[in-house]
């Protein structure tokens, strides 16, 4: 069972004069979400990829390998300008795509001249950074040019990154084994959950990491699917102790372990909620025989296992 979100990166650039006024507005450009920048998500490179935007002055054509600008020039943190999660049938179709914003603020470049620039998830100096994205700075033709920053003037960067979800339904099949050498077959169905919910929706840029669990809880339900906006009802147990096996390099996909003791979780699981902080899904099972619900007693412990993955996103926005 796979729980995947797909990433994309815009950023603008902005240059204002001394007093105020907008000198450059480039407008929305796409950058490259990087290899390096894909593994921040399996964990222990800062918690936000979006915490810092490094400048630079290099002009090398950007490739998924690189984890470092050419002549990195300096790098602030930023602050949240705005967000988008809300999800609208009639004109998103079957995918529900979500975006986060921030604006970061370089002064007291003093004729300095920029040309690249990337997002970083930690940041101490410009030899010392986890470079998650680059690009280089383009005229209104498409093609790279060299912004100069004059002194008192101030460089605004506008970061846009998307998280973007398929929101139809995944189906396949999984074997329930007793621990005694037994299996029960099960179909499963699996789709988003609390679509256009701030509280699951807003988490996407961090990494999915065992030191902040998986998410918030994850339960087990005796309702059935509910509308991607909504989540099961008729919660049967709630629990905040999942775990992640360990992140493998380059793999982008880590699995999360829902564990439940015997005293949890007991009677006829029909659903279950996975907040994975880069998502939210639920998934029903139904035994193959009959469409009967997974049956859970107080003699009896369960461990739900379900992949978490992410990859680039190269469609429309």
């Amino acid at each position: 069972m796979q729980a995947n979100m797909g990433m994309a990166g815009e950023f603008r650039v902005v240059v204002k004069r001394v007093d105020g006024s907008t000198k450059i507005d480039t407008g929305y450009q796409k950058n490259l979400i990087l290899n390096q920048g894909l593994d921040f998500f399996g964990g222990n490179n800062g918690s936000d990829m979006m915490a810092y935007c490094v400048i630079g002055s290099g002009n090398s054509q950007p490739v998924y390998t690189q984890n470092k600008l050419d002549t990195a020039i300096a790098g602030v943190s930023g602050a949240d300008f705005s967000t988008k999660n809300n999800y609208n049938a009639s004109t998103d179709g079957n995918l529900y795509k979500t975006n986060r914003v921030r604006k970061y603020s370089f002064s007291g470049l003093n004729n300095t001249n920029i040309s690249e620039l990337g997002l970083a998830s930690t940041y101490s100096a410009t030899t010392t950074y986890f470079l998650c994205t680059r690009a280089l700075i383009k005229d209104s033709q498409g093609n790279p040019t060299t912004i100069t920053v004059l002194s008192g003037e101030v460089l605004e960067i506008y970061y846009k990154v998307w998280a973007v979800y398929d929101i139809t339904d995944k189906t396949g099949q999984i074997n329930l084994l007793d621990g005694a050498g037994g299996s029960v077959a099960y179909n499963y169905q699996f789709k988003l959950a609390n679509v256009g919910n701030s509280s699951y929706y807003l988490s996407q840029f961090n990494n999915v990491s065992p030191a902040s669990s998986v998410g918030k809880y994850q339960s087990v339900c005796s309702g059935d699917l509910s509308a991607i906006t909504a989540s099961p009802t008729n919660k049967l147990a709630e629990i905040s102790n999942s775990t992640m096996q360990s992140y493998v390099a380059s793999s982008y996909k880590r699995i999360a372990l829902l564990p439940f003791a015997v005293n949890e979780a007991n009677g006829s699981i029909r659903t279950v909620v996975l907040d994975a902080k880069i998502g939210c899904w639920q998934i029903r099972f139904g035994s193959v025989a009959n469409d009967s619900p997974i049956t859970k007693t107080n003699t009896q412990t369960l461990t739900i296992p379900i992949e978490i993955s992410w990859g680039r996103y190269e469609g429309a926005l």
